[in-house]
């Protein structure tokens, strides 16, 4: 019987479905000694929530969120039981120790169109503005495509959910986190220019940022201007800087496991779609490699714009062309336009790729996703309400932006694994200066760093950083997502 199966594999891993576990009480630590700085004091805001410029500021921050209720955070209810921050004791490198070439005090857009991976971070930098750490708040930036038609402002909201959960618990060694974020526009001059005013804000690092629009560029630029670099998309380029410390697999590792797995399920002549970005290529070759190994032919490829919307000629395409699967490498909005084209033409098949369980888009994705496999390299909430650390995210993104709540996905989850990682480094420095140079130290020194499961534990140290490589495969039962499998690691 002739199998007819559709593959879906995309830049954004979106995992999200409605989901919400109970609270989970972590010991918090803190170590009470004196610092340099004074500690932050009880009353005031959130750090954590969103950042308002002060008149006249360059900042760049952008607008509120389209699916937000408000841009303000929604503080816990008085009595409420609040998650305790998971903030554990692993292995950062000792206080005191220094990088070459940075300062010891604390203080205070290329074009897109080259494809491949950036070229190797300068082993030297320029210093930037110093980093404020102004009356016991550090203050960090983020990069996120939050207009056009990239809307990346619930990863901006799962970092702030984060701080604001820390700094609701006193904050660590004194310190209380704040993150202002800048649009990028899907533009990467936007995103240049953010970087920049991030820049001269004097922020300590980029924390959980995401701009399919500028991380691929701006990896090189943060690096030479000696700006720490915590999360992302996963774009080749973040592997490739001592100053970057991802906290996903690389695109290009998602790609051999996502061919892989089509082997795997036996899918036969698929027509593949990929997203024209600056960083594609290579992931686009490591898919298509892995594929070739499970001896899988494309009938055709096309490459299409994020802005694209309709796609019924590709639908076409395929069809004539006597696909019986499709491999396409798009973001999560575009998904709605290729399910509803599909319909259109009465091509009805499965389908497998990465991301395909984010709650807010499958309303649009209707029947199309029912049946289809696909792979995540973060833990698929919908299988794990009852993990404390999931529980924890869960609680405090629903408690801090609800109306972000529907659209988390695997990215969030990244974005919220990178301010576990950057809030752990902070607390390994204890009384010591909390500077760039510090910082970098000390997420040299992560050893095992243990997230709760989210996903295999975590270790950095000198040079590049390339800590994750493991993925886990999900059907979908009945629109329901369940993970059908333990960690598969590629490389």
């Amino acid at each position: 019987m002739r199998e007819r199966v559709a593959i879906v594999f995309m830049t954004l891993n979106v995992m999200a479905t409605l989901a919400l576990g109970g609270a989970i009480a972590y010991d918090f630590a803190h170590r009470s000694g004196a610092t340099t700085l004074q500690p932050a004091t009880a009353t005031g805001a959130v750090a954590g929530q969103a950042y308002t410029a002060p008149p006249g500021s360059n900042s760049g921050t952008g607008t509120p969120s389209r699916r937000a209720t408000s841009g303000t955070p929604t503080a816990p209810s008085s009595g409420s039981t609040s998650p305790r921050a998971h903030v554990l004791n692993s292995g950062a490198a000792s206080a005191g120790h220094r990088v070459s070439g940075a300062k010891a005090s604390s203080g205070g857009k290329a074009s897109s169109g080259a494809k491949g991976p950036a070229a190797a971070a300068p082993t030297s930098t320029t210093q930037s503005p110093q980093p404020q750490v102004n009356h016991g708040v550090i203050t960090v930036g983020g990069i996120y495509d939050e207009t056009g038609p990239i809307d990346a402002t619930v990863e901006r909201d799962t970092v702030r959910s984060y701080f604001n959960l820390v700094n609701s618990q006193g904050g660590v060694n004194g310190y209380k986190f704040q993150l202002i974020d800048c649009d990028s526009k899907y533009d990467p001059s936007s995103a240049h220019q953010c970087a920049q005013k991030l820049i001269s804000q004097g922020v300590l690092a980029i924390v959980g940022w995401l701009s399919l629009s500028g991380e691929q560029n701006e990896t090189a630029y943060l690096t030479s201007q000696g700006v720490p670099i915590i999360g992302g998309l996963g774009v080749p380029s973040e592997f490739q800087s001592p100053l970057s410390y991802p906290t996903t697999p690389s695109l290009v590792t998602d790609g051999t496991a996502l061919g892989t797995r089509a082997g795997q399920i036996h899918l036969k002549k698929p027509g593949v779609i990929f997203l024209n970005a600056n960083f594609i290529q290579p992931v686009e070759q490591s898919f298509l490699n892995a594929m070739k190994q499970q001896g899988i032919q494309p009938v055709d490829v096309e490459t299409v714009d994020a802005t694209k919307a309709d796609y019924t000629d590709i639908v076409l395409k395929f069809q004539t062309s006597g696909a019986q699967s499709v491999a396409a490498f798009v973001d999560p909005f575009s998904y709605a336009r290729l399910f509803q084209a599909m319909e259109r033409q009465n091509f009805h098949v499965p389908i497998l790729g990465g991301g395909l369980d984010k709650a807010s888009a499958n309303r649009q994705y209707g029947s199309a996703v029912v049946g289809a496999d696909s792979a995540t390299p973060v833990l698929e909430y919908l299988d794990h309400q009852s993990t404390p650390a999931i529980a924890q995210y869960l609680n405090a993104v629903r408690t801090y932006f609800p109306g972000q709540y529907q659209a988390l996905d695997s990215y969030t989850t990244y974005q919220w694994v990178a301010a576990e990682v950057f809030v752990q480094a902070v607390k390994s420095l204890g009384n010591a200066p909390v500077t760039r140079e510090s910082l970098v130290n000390a997420l040299n020194g992560i050893r095992n760093f243990d997230n709760g499961g989210i996903t295999p534990p975590i270790s950095y140290g000198s040079g590049n950083h390339d800590p994750l490589h493991c993925l886990q495969w999900l059907h979908n039962f009945n629109g329901q997502w369940r993970t059908t499998s333990g960690w598969n690691c590629f490389g």
